[in-house]
């Protein structure tokens, strides 16, 4: 990966770790069949095309609150259900 993506996408993010793990999600996604938000050159890699995603403000990330991460919606529905026995 490019250092200068790498620094210009840091500054953008803030936070070191998060631009790390939203690299490899999206690393990921473009290994397997995303198609680049960005135009591309052949000499570019998975990174370079995800930082430059985010440079150009291509990739919208949402920090998550976990007191606000709603729950299983389901979690609720085993609660109030009745047990039936045969």
């Amino acid at each position: 990966m490019k250092t200068e993506l790498i620094e210009k996408a840091s500054r953008l993010v803030g936070d070191n770790q998060l631009l790390i793990n939203i690299v490899s999600k999206r690393v990921q996604q473009l290994n397997h069949g995303s198609d680049p938000f960005v135009p591309t050159t052949p000499e570019m890699g998975a990174g370079d095309i995800a930082l430059l995603e985010i440079i150009e403000g291509k990739l919208v990330w949402h920090e998550v609150d976990d007191e606000k991460t709603p729950q299983d919606p389901f979690a609720s529905l085993a609660e109030n259900s009745a047990v039936l026995h045969d």
